[in-house]
């Protein structure tokens, strides 16, 4: 009973309150995301798998970045984009996933949203993963982005 209230709850915070938030639901996740909230804590976890987090007063967020060739337009998500681990290149790509290996037991995945481009590719090996956490820290618009693009 209380899983089914607290669904309720959450479908009329959501619907109440549609331009300030974001609310995702799937098997395993209901959360409603703040997009006009911004974080002061983000963080690179791990610089080598380009995993980044942000901690709102809410929630925790996790996720990618990728530096690669494509091009793409400012905060807006591509459903196409194939990254890996080894990817190099000048173009900086953010993704939240929830990462398993820090205690996350599923959640919200979005796509790939672009970021920007740097001069060159050690630019963006060594700054995309923390600019990707602060874009979603302290940028609405990007942040928005990313909560949008939620699946």
């Amino acid at each position: 009973m209380k899983k089914i209230a607290t669904i309720i709850i959450g479908i009329f915070v959501c619907i109440s309150a549609q331009a300030l938030t974001t609310c995702l639901k799937n098997n395993s996740y209901f959360g409603i995301f703040k997009k006009s909230v911004n974080s002061t804590t983000p963080t690179v976890t791990d610089a080598t798998k380009k995993i980044w987090k942000v901690v709102f007063d809410y929630t925790t967020i996790t996720g990618y970045a990728s530096c690669n060739e494509i091009s793409g337009t400012a905060n807006t998500p591509e459903t196409r984009l194939v990254t890996g681990a080894n990817d190099t290149g000048t173009k900086c790509w953010c993704q939240m996933w929830p990462i398993e290996d820090y205690g996350f037991e599923g959640g919200p995945t979005s796509y790939w949203i672009y970021l920007t481009s740097y001069a060159d590719a050690a630019t963006c090996a060594s700054s995309c993963t923390a600019d990707c956490a602060t874009a979603v820290a302290s940028n609405t618009t990007f942040r928005s982005a990313v909560f949008e693009s939620m699946w």
